[in-house]
């Protein structure tokens, strides 16, 4: 039989061993950690690309019937191509000079109210926009201008969507 004395020693054996387990397992884990985790300063880099101006196909053209009101009662309709490697939307479409001259019809008879239509248009992606009541032929035309078929220049404005 064991005596107490031995009893408790081995109680202290073993829970000393057990003690520095757990502690050794701590500050192991401790120096692992150490040896995976480090930091240091500097800067990354990177370029960003070059947004290309979009394609309009032969400006505004109008559709439908002008009359001379001095109301924009015609609808204009240009097609635009993304020429970007990322979607884009039209933020606007503005008049680009005067509408010239059409035969005997003399320039800014006709006129363009700018829009911002707000067209999404995929990456690589072309689309056809028709704005109604964004053209306009001065209330005292000549009558040479009846007939007549107007193109009008337009810048378009693209925004990255």
């Amino acid at each position: 039989m064991i005596s107490f004395k031995e009893l408790a020693r081995r109680r202290y054996v073993r829970r000393g061993v057990i003690v520095f387990a757990v502690m050794t397992a701590a500050l192991g884990s401790g120096v692992a950690y150490a040896a995976w985790t480090s930091s240091g300063n500097g800067s990354a880099t990177t370029k960003a690309g070059t947004a290309q101006a979009p394609v309009v196909s032969g400006g505004a053209v109008t559709t439908g019937l002008l009359y001379p009101t001095g109301t924009a009662i015609g609808t204009a309709v240009v097609t635009v191509q993304n020429p970007n490697p990322y979607p884009v939307v039209v933020a606007s479409v503005a008049p680009n000079g005067p509408v010239p001259a059409v035969g005997s019809c003399p320039a800014s008879t006709v006129s363009f109210t700018a829009q911002a239509p707000g067209t999404a248009i995929a990456a690589g992606g072309t689309v056809t926009i028709t704005m109604p009541n964004s053209v306009a032929m001065i209330a005292n035309a000549a009558n040479a201008c009846q007939g007549a078929d107007f193109a009008v220049p337009v810048t378009v404005t693209i925004a990255s969507a």
